[in-house]
């Protein structure tokens, strides 16, 4: 390796300097070399010119710093905007090694929820009713319901972008439905959640926060589960066989189907040579399939096997789907004025539940939880009550 010179001997006396050398292989480095205050020499060898001038500069300003604890003035290669950035940075951590963990978590965890373009309220709503439209998993009243109620969150709050959307902009929308009951602010609650869940999943990413998570509701108690009476079921049955839906009839008041489950069925999901129904997993509201067995199980169990088997076969041909008009009918001719929808299902659990006694038999056969079982359904019926339930025929 041979020395070269010295980049300008006009330049004014410098502590370090830098010098160009000639390697043997043809290529050009270059040295930066002088002596800091303490006597230590320096040379290093640098094959970017830019790189030697800014340890060179770097160099000189430590030389040049009178105390110990003054700021050093260095080289960097970052941009004016970077170096605020990182200043900042630092200024931010309990310890500087703190900044490569902060990081590494980020690119590991952080960067992949990061928040995409966010759209406004309007156009993310648009998307979300069409993706409502064609999920046909849920249900239609389910849908209907969530679609009105994220549509009056929308129209209230603003043309926001999503990301924006804050827990205070929920709370101001609740506290404005003044004439409303609490069920019904839980509910308005749930639905602006679900949709903030829904921008937040992949591939959308609108936001990264669903805000509704930190918003409470203070809701009632909920009421005991409504059970209609043996005089209402018998008279129900019968008014549905004469309109034609016995089979919707007996699967939600005898076999304790959810009523859209119910909707859902056809005569070829139930087997009456082998006592089952077969609701599939498109058909349940846990998305998991069930077989409700009429034809098997232990002595207790025989009078809701005979029961179901009876009515079933009495319902052959009929509708599992009635019009809303037909089912109107249905319940005025049979003098019930005030319905609660899920009254036939609770119906038929509180009945099973009294006949077998078992909190594992009566949660798999409805589909629910032991915990679910023993909370609302335990001591609901008489067993005289459950008695001439059962008694029921067609």
């Amino acid at each position: 390796m041979s020395r070269l010179g010295r980049i300008s001997k006009s330049s004014p006396r410098q502590r370090f300097r830098i010098l160009p050398f000639a390697n043997e292989s043809g290529s050009r480095s270059w040295r930066v070399q002088g002596m800091k205050r303490d006597r230590t020499y320096i040379r290093e060898n640098y094959r970017d010119l830019k790189a030697a001038q800014c340890r060179q500069i770097e160099l000189e300003a430590e030389f040049h710093r009178r105390a110990p604890d003054a700021p050093n003035i260095r080289a960097t290669t970052l941009s004016e905007s970077q170096t605020r950035l990182a200043e900042q940075a630092f200024g931010m951590l309990d310890a500087d090694v703190d900044l490569l963990t902060a990081i590494t978590w980020w690119r590991h965890h952080g960067s992949q929820k990061r928040v995409a373009e966010s759209p406004r309220l309007d156009d993310a709503l648009a998307q979300f009713n069409a993706w409502l439209a064609a999920n046909a998993a849920l249900r239609p009243t389910y849908k209907h319901a969530l679609g009105y109620r994220t549509r009056m969150f929308v129209s209230v709050t603003g043309n926001l972008r999503v990301a924006d959307v804050t827990a205070e902009h929920i709370e101001r929308f609740l506290d404005g439905r003044k004439r409303v009951s609490a069920v019904t602010l839980v509910s308005d609650k749930r639905a602006i959640s679900r949709f903030l869940a829904w921008c937040r999943e992949r591939p959308r990413r609108w936001v990264g926060h669903n805000a509704a998570l930190d918003v409470m509701v203070d809701a009632p108690a909920p009421p005991p589960p409504a059970v209609l009476s043996v005089a209402e079921v018998d008279q129900l049955l019968r008014a549905a066989r004469a309109h034609g839906c016995l089979p919707y009839a007996a699967v939600t008041i005898l076999a304790g189907v959810r009523p859209f489950e119910a909707r859902r069925l056809t005569w070829e999901a139930v087997n009456l040579d082998d006592g089952e129904i077969r609701l599939d997993a498109a058909t349940t509201k846990t998305g998991r399939p069930r077989v409700i067995e009429f034809n098997d199980g232990p002595p207790e169990q025989r009078p809701f096997n005979a029961a179901l088997a009876a009515w079933l076969r009495a319902a052959r041909g009929g509708s599992f789907a009635p019009t809303v008009d037909t089912w109107l009918a249905v319940r005025r001719e049979a003098g019930i004025t005030t319905w609660i929808p899920d009254a036939p299902r609770h119906t038929a659990i509180s009945h099973y539940f009294r006949l077998t006694g078992s909190y594992g038999r009566a949660a798999a056969l409805f589909g629910n939880s032991e915990s679910i079982i023993k909370a609302h359904y335990a001591a609901r019926v008489s067993s005289e009550d459950t008695r001439r339930f059962y008694a029921l025929r067609p």
